[in-house]
Formats: structure tokens, C-alpha cells, sequence
């Protein structure tokens, strides 16, 4: 008596040679997604950090001005005319949609900051002013540089930066 072989249609299972193969292509292709994902990662929180900063530059902008009237809450009075900021660190921190937080301390603006206020820090923003009389005939500017920092909680030299120049009178 002749058993009939299955046909191949109705054969099941897979071989050691596919999946040794699929294995082989899984192994590569696995890392490399994980990869992109990341740098995916990155790019979106730079993205969000260049749509945030102008937003925090004109708060910067604003408490500069308040220190000027000797106003603000949360730098020290500001003399107009005269530098500020360049042998200490005025810093102010920001949430993550970029509401003022709060200063923060020269200490913590090296090490990085989690949370001001009782609240999570995103970015920082470092001030700094130094006079320009280099025009004769005019008055001298104040030059204001302020550098936009992210993550907030990553030390100094870990973060990224985005730099703001202008000047005031």
C-alpha cells in the first residue's frame, strides 16, 4: 500500500534555513529603527526649543525692562546704562510652553535644574549686558545677549543653545 504524499500547498512549518534568515535580517534592521526613533526624538524637542525661544526671549526682555524700574520679581535692580550679568550668572527658568518659572541660582544654572516653583523646568535663559560706546557721536548701546538653554536639568556644557542678540539704549 502507497501513502500519497501531502502536496505543497498543504505542507506546514517553516525551514531552519528561513529562519535563521529572518533572524539574520531582524538583527539588523532592528538597531537601526530604535536609531531613527531617537534622532526622530531629538529633533522634535530641538524643534520645539526653536519654536519656544522667541516667546522666552521677549519675557527676558520684559523682566530686563521691569529691572530697569527696579520692578521685577525675579532679577535684581538693573541700572540702566551699565552692564549686567557678565561676572555673574542671571538666569531665569522656563516651563516646557514657555511661562516664566522663576530665577535660578549660579550653583544650579552649572549643574541643571528640574524643578523651580515646584514645578518642572524645560529650558533656561542666560542674560547678559555690556555697553558699547564705540559710536562717537551717539550714545552708548547696551548689547544684551540672552542664550536659550535646553534640557534645563542637564548640566551646562550637556545642553543645547540658541543665542538672542539686540540692544538697548
Amino acid at each position: 500500500m502507497r501513502i500519497p504524499s501531502p502536496r505543497p500547498a498543504f505542507r506546514r512549518g517553516v525551514s531552519l534555513v528561513e529562519t535563521m534568515v529572518s533572524i539574520g535580517v531582524l538583527a539588523v534592521v532592528a538597531p537601526l529603527a530604535i536609531a531613527a526613533l531617537l534622532r526622530g526624538g531629538e529633533g522634535g524637542s530641538a524643534a520645539r526649543a526653536e519654536t519656544r525661544a522667541p516667546v522666552i526671549v521677549e519675557a527676558c526682555l520684559a523682566e530686563i525692562a521691569a529691572a530697569r524700574e527696579g520692578t521685577s520679581k525675579n532679577l535684581p535692580a538693573l541700572v540702566p546704562g551699565e552692564a549686567f550679568g557678565t561676572g555673574e550668572v542671571l538666569c531665569l527658568a522656563f516651563r516646557r510652553d514657555g511661562v516664566l518659572l522663576g530665577p535660578v541660582a549660579a550653583s544650579t544654572y552649572e549643574s541643571g535644574i528640574l524643578r523651580v516653583a515646584e514645578q518642572d523646568a524645560a529650558y533656561l535663559a542666560r542674560l547678559e549686558g555690556t555697553l558699547e560706546t564705540e559710536r562717537p557721536g551717539f550714545p552708548p548701546l547696551l548689547a544684551v545677549k540672552i542664550s536659550v538653554e535646553h534640557p534645563a536639568v542637564a548640566g551646562k556644557l550637556k545642553r543645547k543653545r540658541m543665542e538672542f542678540l539686540t540692544k538697548l539704549p
